[in-house]
């Protein structure tokens, strides 16, 4: 990293250490990337807003040296604690390699009371934890704004009564929250040999709980969710970026977020204002933030403010029904020139199948509502490999974005005298922890092979981009998503044996990959991350693993009435969602 980077940040927080609880937070990738992170930047607020503590951040270092902190220059070893905060399983390695450079153990059980607790928080975590668990101390399971807290108290009162190290893991082990993996003995089934069996055996010792609750904020109308420091170094650096809500209403059968974020909750429109008001003061514009943005119940309200006060703003996800025509002017007034628009799905059958309840027509008229507004270029994203899918439903990716490009991109085109660019982006579909697709295999990599040689030779003679992720690299996410802790070693291996290259370290490993990957586990097996408790029943996941075969579509929740997926959201009454009255436009004089 850069030196001059602090010098060109804004908002950065810095204590003298003096007495002071010391933790270096840790982004296991480069700088750009973790301060584009608003759960980053909100933990950091956390820890700082202690006056007993101490929080510096950290990044993986571009120069290949020893990861220091920002705001001081100092290493890791020197503080109390090295938290590392953990959104994509694509980092795991980087964990290890930031350990080694700081000189620190890899291993938990190689670390004693001269090294720092390392400790693990992060959406990553409350997915699954255990191909990381043998490098780490402890983790928190859930959000920061329930965890930071507790866990700082209880740090602060072991500084001061230094016990065993042991004794400290024993007591976080205790915290709502606290997992510490070297206190459950695990062992599994043979991975050439399951016999329909993963996790044969997972039991806490010395008081550790046998499931670890997930920890979130039950009521976040009034939770600060904005960027914390400004850097025009990080990527989206141009934007105030501001959380509008948590989770998401429409039970998505492929996304993790959409179930371990659960339950939807929303920041309160005043706060927002008052949010969006010291972004524009810092010359900004509003990225606004949500698993599905659009769901949120002051959209229209909120996007109509910034207009007023002279800013413009950029959601992070929208619907397809919710890209209208007076939403699509006010983002090209602000600048966008490319609606991004996910079917996830090539036809009304497969999304169906994933649980989105949207027509083709419907794709087509969303792209309309945009380029009629000013915008030139539609960009789609897709999975492939979904379960049950066919050649036919792959071609039906290339036909939305055909038809977009006849009925919409080129008309618009004659009458502009330019035309704009149509590109798809296609993801296998990776089964991950915590939702109906968990037991599912990834498709292997013959047959994803021939699906993007099929969708180029469609689109390529039309001018239409298809970026399709490796199915190699796929793999090994789905490899790192669906792990056990016998990850952990393939993941040593690679970082001493071959460069941090896991293809070539598979080699090596003495385990079968493809019992990760390929295999389709059975719905009454014990998984590696059945131990966290998100309050979600597993049965209610087998029921939408049932209807998702069937192509049958589920209901978004209804938060007011709802109990079904066992977090009985209709007894919390601060989940509903407020009323948002639209001001009466003004009479033209």
């Amino acid at each position: 990293m850069e030196r001059e980077q602090p010098t060109r940040e804004r908002g950065t927080i810095r204590k003298e250490p003096g007495g002071r609880l010391g933790v270096a937070l840790v982004y296991p990738n480069a700088y750009r990337l973790g301060m584009a992170n608003l759960g980053f930047h909100a933990v950091y607020r956390l820890f700082n807003a202690d006056p007993g503590a101490a929080c510096e951040r950290a990044f993986l270092p571009e120069d290949g040296g020893e990861p220091r902190t920002v705001e001081s220059g100092r290493p890791l070893r020197d503080f109390d604690v090295v938290a590392f905060s953990l959104s994509f399983e694509d980092d795991d390695a980087h964990v290890l390699e930031l350990l080694d450079r700081a000189g620190l153990p890899l291993r938990s059980a190689d670390r004693d009371e001269r090294h720092p607790l390392v400790l693990g928080g992060g959406i990553a975590v409350q997915i699954n934890p255990e191909p990381l668990a043998p490098f780490f101390d402890a983790f928190l399971v859930g959000e920061g704004e329930e965890l930071v807290g507790p866990f700082l108290a209880l740090a602060r009162a072991a500084r001061e009564e230094r016990p065993a190290r042991a004794e400290l893991l024993r007591r976080v082990a205790q915290l709502p929250g606290g997992y510490v993996p070297g206190l459950y003995d695990v062992e599994y089934s043979d991975t050439r040999d399951a016999r329909d069996a993963w996790v044969t055996r997972f039991a806490p010792r010395e008081g550790a709980p046998e499931r670890v609750r997930r920890c979130y904020v039950p009521d976040l109308r009034q939770v600060p969710t904005s960027r914390v420091v400004d850097s025009p170094d990080a990527q989206f650096g141009d934007l105030f970026l501001t959380e509008v809500a948590r989770g998401c209403l429409w039970g998505c059968r492929f996304c993790a977020a959409g179930f371990v974020q659960r339950p939807y909750r929303e920041v309160d429109l005043e706060r927002l204002r008052a949010e969006v008001r010291e972004g524009i003061a810092r010359g900004q514009r509003i990225g606004l933030i949500g698993p599905d943005t659009s769901d949120y119940t002051g959209l229209d309200a909120l996007t109509c403010f910034i207009g007023e006060q002279g800013g413009t703003f950029s959601p992070s996800s929208l619907r397809v029904d919710a890209i209208t025509g007076p939403l699509a002017r006010r983002m090209a007034e602000g600048g966008e020139r490319s609606i991004t628009i996910a079917p996830e799905a090539g036809t009304e059958k497969m999304r169906r199948v994933i649980n989105k309840d949207f027509t083709d027509d419907q794709i087509v008229q969303a792209a309309e509502n945009a380029l009629s507004q000013g915008m030139q270029h539609v960009k789609m994203y897709f999975m492939c490999g979904l379960p049950g899918e066919t050649d036919d439903d792959v071609l039906g990716m290339a036909r939305i974005a055909v038809r977009i490009r006849e009925e919409v991109m080129l008309p618009w085109a004659r009458k502009r005298g330019r035309m704009g660019r149509i590109s798809l982006s296609v993801n296998p579909f990776v089964p991950k922890p915590w939702t109906p697709f968990q037991w599912l295999p990834m498709h292997d990599r013959k047959c994803l092979e021939a699906k993007r040689k099929l969708l180029e030779r469609t689109l390529r003679p039309l001018g239409i981009d298809v970026d399709f992720f490796s199915p190699r690299e796929a793999y090994l996410q789905t490899l790192l998503s669906r792990g056990d802790r016998r990850v952990a070693d393939l993941l040593e291996l690679a970082h001493r044996e071959t460069g941090g290259d896991l293809r070539k370290a598979l080699a090596r490993w003495p385990h079968d990959p493809d019992f990760f990957v390929l295999r389709e586990a059975g719905v009454e097996e014990t998984l590696p991350w059945d131990f966290i408790d998100q309050g979600l029943e597993k049965r209610f996941l087998a029921r939408e693993l049932r209807r998702g075969v069937g192509s049958k579509l589920t209901p978004k929740c209804a938060v007011d009435t709802c109990r079904a997926c066992g977090l009985d959201c209709a007894d919390h009454p601060e989940l509903e969602p407020a009323v948002v009255q639209l001001a009466a436009p003004a009479r033209p004089s």
